[in-house]
């Protein structure tokens, strides 16, 4: 649900304090801005030249910060650190928890060319609207091809199987290959927290079953039901899909980096323990 904020995320360049007040002349419902800044800006250079560039990027940011307190808007800064994606990914992930329900803005005007690729690529994950003034005084808006996840990530079931596909994950810290799942550890794992999309009444006569350890009935999670979710998870660019190498009759999964994100940027920790666990852990 909208909530009136409107989040305007720039990135660190020398230029940003003349871009930035022509953004707002287009975009005057702005009611707070973050910056995006290299971690190599602020870091002390013993090359004269490389230095002068820092310091006048440095010099822009506050700048920067000043114009937005002139027009009472709260001002902060984000430091990007090497390497740049996740570093962003974490950095928006955050940002979007805070405002859920804002609209968000992006200037692409100044700045690293890495930074610039990844606040790119991430927009869309926000429902964000990308912006660039790139004579720093003429703002043109940039279309791109949009593509929401939020349906599929507001069916809890999804973050569920996606929070155990992250959760085995953590258990291979020292291999850069993500792990495989099977089919059947991921459904003994995503039952016994199975959401029905609607309530079905028990039929006079059917088993009572009852659950350890305070957990809820898995109210008849089909095997049908479960491979329709894989299926539009696997469709969505989520998971990955194999045969199991121990078992060829069965399949395997695990997830990708864009199941990844949907996963930081639409789970709730309401959901269950295991979404709460693994949105504590990233």
């Amino acid at each position: 649900m909208p909530t009136g904020e409107h989040v305007h995320i720039i990135r660190a360049g020398e230029n940003i304090s003349v871009a930035y007040p022509a953004i707002f002349r287009t975009l005057p419902s702005i009611t707070r801005t973050y910056v995006l800044a290299d971690s190599d800006m602020y870091g002390i250079s013993q090359n004269a030249e490389i230095e002068k560039q820092r310091q006048a990027v440095r010099i822009a940011v506050d700048a920067t910060k000043e114009i937005a307190a002139s027009l009472s808007i709260p001002f902060s800064r984000e430091t990007v650190f090497p390497p740049v994606y996740p570093s962003v990914r974490t950095a928006l992930t955050k940002i979007h928890r805070e405002y859920l329900g804002a609209r968000f803005t992006f200037d692409l005007s100044g700045g690293p060319k890495a930074l610039c690729m990844a606040m790119f690529a991430f927009a869309p994950w926000l429902g964000g609207e990308v912006y660039s003034a790139f004579d720093e005084k003429t703002v043109r808006w940039i279309p791109f091809m949009g593509r929401s996840v939020q349906d599929i990530m507001e069916n809890p079931n999804y973050q569920t199987i996606l929070a155990v596909l992250l959760r085995k994950n953590k258990t291979v810290n020292e291999s850069s290959e993500l792990p495989w799942v099977t089919r059947a550890y991921l459904y003994s794992q995503v039952w016994p927290y199975y959401t029905r999309s609607r309530t079905r009444k028990s039929k006079a006569g059917e088993p009572v079953v009852h659950y350890q350890k305070g957990r809820q009935p898995a109210q008849n999670l089909s095997q049908a039901t479960f491979s329709s979710f894989m299926k539009t998870l696997h469709k969505a660019g989520f998971v990955e899909e194999r045969q199991d190498e121990k078992n060829r009759k069965e399949k395997a999964y695990r997830i990708t980096e864009m199941g990844d994100t949907a996963f930081r940027f639409y789970a709730d920790p309401a959901t269950g323990s295991n979404v709460n666990m693994i949105l504590n852990a990233l």
